[in-house]
């Protein structure tokens, strides 16, 4: 990819003590992945879901099941009570049973509306990412085609009727979606989709309070109060879900067994392998790309390449401190964003290399000449 990198480019013209740190860095996650075996024997992937929801439990059968049980006109909170004791499933602390933000939607609507509504939501990301990369000043000539490309390949799980039913799906689009429309002097848009993917999982609180701390920063008062207005309604709605469950629970319930992996890089990159297009291919595909794609993100310097960074490395935090193998899913709020960063890379490399090949004589001499 060819473009002016000389604006966008924050590894451009860097010293060569900080390339060789960088580049070093970047080689080392590379090898570690490499030698620790990224791929499936790090998660505990679910079978896929019973045509009829009728198979062995599994998250996938247990919130069809509660959304099933919600069209049918039980109330959420006692159908989803029962529903998790019938599957063995903790119901303490609250945060062990979702938010029935999703079931409703797919209640409402069914099956096929709701696959089409979440469908519509990975198209519009799709191609906000695209205006969004055409539109940017300096970058790669190809970074919009490239950048739509890989957002439409790591939301492919949006057209099977199995990952309708995990939160994380729709909600990973709808972020996807919110970045691609983040700009600082109109923030509505973004905050009116956040709080909308806040409302089906609410671990997308931090993104949240992301864009709050930047509303903050740029002294923008109407938006600072517009986040903790949504912050405000996050947290009412959530005292209201934990007293709907408390009703129908009680301290017999089994508790969960906490969030504690500690799986670190590998159960980070495994996670991402499973979740995203690379699960076609081999482990050290992953191991090489994901490192290389958050180098190219570290490298646009631009506040929603700020708002990339620090989403994609807290959550990658997040992963590898707390997921357990089977929390693997929590990688899909993430993924479908995480590999447009390989449109930057080229150009963070080349600058990279330079700055570490250059020699301050032969400039000296150049500059003379």
């Amino acid at each position: 990819m060819t473009g002016d990198a000389s604006g966008w480019n924050r590894f451009a013209g860097v010293s060569r003590p900080a390339a060789a740190a960088v580049l070093a860095l970047l080689a080392l996650l590379m090898s570690w992945g490499v030698a620790g075996g990224v791929g499936r024997d790090h998660i505990a992937a679910a079978d896929p879901m019973a045509a009829q929801i009728d198979g062995p439990g599994n998250d996938h059968v247990l919130y069809a099941r509660i959304a099933e049980r919600v069209a049918a006109g039980e109330p959420y909170y006692p159908a989803a009570a029962d529903e998790h004791r019938r599957g063995d499933y903790p119901l303490r602390p609250f945060v062990t049973v979702r938010l029935p933000t999703l079931a409703h939607i797919v209640a409402a609507l069914g099956e096929r509306k709701s696959l089409a509504l979440f469908l519509l939501v990975g198209g519009a990301a799709v191609f906000a990412w695209y205006r969004r990369l055409r539109t940017e000043p300096g970058l790669p000539l190809a970074a919009a085609a490239v950048g739509a490309l890989f957002i439409a390949a790591n939301l492919s799980q949006l057209v099977a009727r199995d990952w309708l039913y995990i939160h994380e799906t729709g909600a990973g689009a709808l972020i996807a979606l919110a970045l691609a429309l983040y700009r600082p002097e109109r923030p509505w848009p973004t905050m009116a989709i956040v709080a909308t993917a806040l409302a089906i999982r609410e671990t997308l609180l931090p993104a949240a309070m992301l864009f709050g701390l930047f509303a903050l920063i740029d002294r923008d008062w109407r938006a600072a109060a517009g986040w903790v207005a949504i912050g405000l309604a996050f947290a009412g709605g959530l005292a209201a879900h934990i007293v709907a469950l408390a009703a129908v629970t009680s301290s017999a319930d089994a508790a969960s067994q906490g969030w504690n992996g500690q799986g670190g890089w590998i159960a980070y990159l495994s996670f991402v392998q499973a979740t995203s297009a690379l699960r076609f291919l081999p482990g050290w595909a992953g191991a090489l790309l994901v490192p290389v794609a958050l180098l190219g993100w570290a490298a646009w310097r631009s506040r929603l390449g700020l708002a990339m960074l620090s989403i994609q490395l807290f959550y990658a935090a997040l992963l590898m401190l707390f997921a357990r193998p089977s929390n693997f899913y929590w990688a899909m709020l993430i993924v479908p964003t995480l590999f447009v960063g390989l449109v930057f890379a080229p150009a963070a490399l080349a600058g990279l290399v330079r700055s570490l090949l250059h020699s301050p004589r032969l400039e000296l001499a150049r500059r003379s000449a």
